[in-house]
């Protein structure tokens, strides 16, 4: 996922690699499994209070970090050309981001097949979005991010955003349709283009950053932490505001406008997702940089093969889900522990793999296929 693994933070050389942003995707991914087990597994989502609140917040901002990550990935893999000043190694670079966004996509509707939920199309809009902005100012990146928000916000004014959806069992009608399928891909999907590519733009200008010098890090840390208790306090104060007195609005609808869930993705969200991205990046920076390297090994190990897990986790664990009759059929801890299961075996055999090979599965084809 995001660029994933590869095109989401592959450097320009593999000693630039920086072990926290792999630890951060590794967080990622671990986040999504959880949610997703939990999604297909449980019966009853809404037991004990504290886990079913942990996985509300953890919906939607594992998927935010990737995609700022892809950001950062981005940043990183076109650095040396973009130093260089070189038009044709800039050249070659976005050469590479095309290719692999159109990689991204072609695999993204693939897996859409199987899992409505599917986000690999965005990473690939989002590379063939970004390639030519590479060279971009600080100021560019921060106003493209602002851009996709507002024309986010604009449509949802505009267009309903509902129409597509029978919330009750969370199925999007027409999906297959033409009109279903550009609607999804860039407005009313569980993740789409708007606003989702503006965290992209956002991760961009965060891995102009270095983290590692302590001051910046630190400084970057309380930011994230600052803007994540800004945007849920606003979101609380709000909500409770609009069901006392609602204007004519329902409770459902107060939640959708001013609750911090991903959908719809409306700027709390963003502000909220956005800023646990920043934390997990800059927290796990500075773990990767406080301890050795072979301590964190089968982290960063299963960071760099995000892409690979990502389909695992839909095709043989949650596939494995279904095969077995288990679909809505366990409490919610057992789904979430099951969740937590696979990801320690994705940790063990990552760190298995990388002993022997260089690259994960699917990172390896992405590679072979797209640069």
């Amino acid at each position: 996922m995001g660029a994933v693994a590869e095109s989401q933070a592959t450097l320009a050389s593999r000693a630039d690699r920086v072990a926290g942003y792999d630890i951060a995707r590794a967080l990622a991914i671990l986040g999504m499994v959880v949610v997703h087990f939990s999604l297909v597994m449980a019966a009853d989502r809404s037991g004990p209070v504290w886990l079913a609140e942990v996985l509300g917040f953890l919906d939607g901002r594992a998927a935010a970090t990737f995609v700022v990550l892809a950001g950062v990935g981005i940043t990183l893999l076109s650095r040396r050309a973009v130093a260089s000043a070189d038009p044709a190694a800039v050249a070659r670079t976005r050469k590479t981001l095309v290719c692999r966004g159109l990689f991204l996509l072609v695999i993204g509707f693939l897996n859409l097949l199987v899992w409505p939920g599917d986000i690999l199309r965005i990473y690939g809009v989002s590379l063939l979005l970004t390639a030519r902005l590479i060279t971009a100012t600080d100021r560019r990146l921060f106003l493209g991010a602002l851009g996709y928000a507002l024309g986010f916000v604009v449509l949802f004014i505009v267009v309903d955003f509902g129409k597509n959806w029978e919330w009750e069992t969370l199925t999007y009608k027409r999906l297959w349709t033409p009109s279903g399928l550009v609607r999804n891909l860039f407005f009313d999907g569980f993740r789409s283009v708007l606003p989702w590519t503006g965290f992209v733009f956002f991760g961009m200008w965060l891995g102009r950053l270095n983290l590692r010098d302590r001051a910046v890090n630190r400084r970057v840390l309380l930011a994230g932490v600052g803007v994540v208790v800004l945007a849920e306090v606003t979101s609380w104060l709000c909500v409770r505001y609009f069901l006392a007195h609602p204007h004519g609005m329902d409770a459902e609808t107060v939640k959708a406008l001013f609750g911090s869930e991903s959908m719809p993705a409306l700027p709390l969200f963003l502000l909220a997702a956005g800023g646990t991205a920043v934390a997990i990046l800059a927290s796990s920076v500075r773990v990767a940089e406080a301890c050795p390297p072979r301590l964190l090994r089968p982290l960063t190990a299963t960071g760099q093969m995000a892409l690979t897990w990502y389909f695992a986790h839909i095709f043989l664990g949650l596939g494995a889900v279904v095969a077995l009759g288990l679909v809505s059929a366990e409490p919610l801890p057992v789904a979430a522990g099951c969740g937590l299961l696979f990801f320690a075996v994705a940790v063990l055999s990552s760190w298995l793999w990388k002993k022997v090979f260089r690259h994960g599965p699917l990172e390896r084809l992405m590679r072979a296929v797209a640069g």
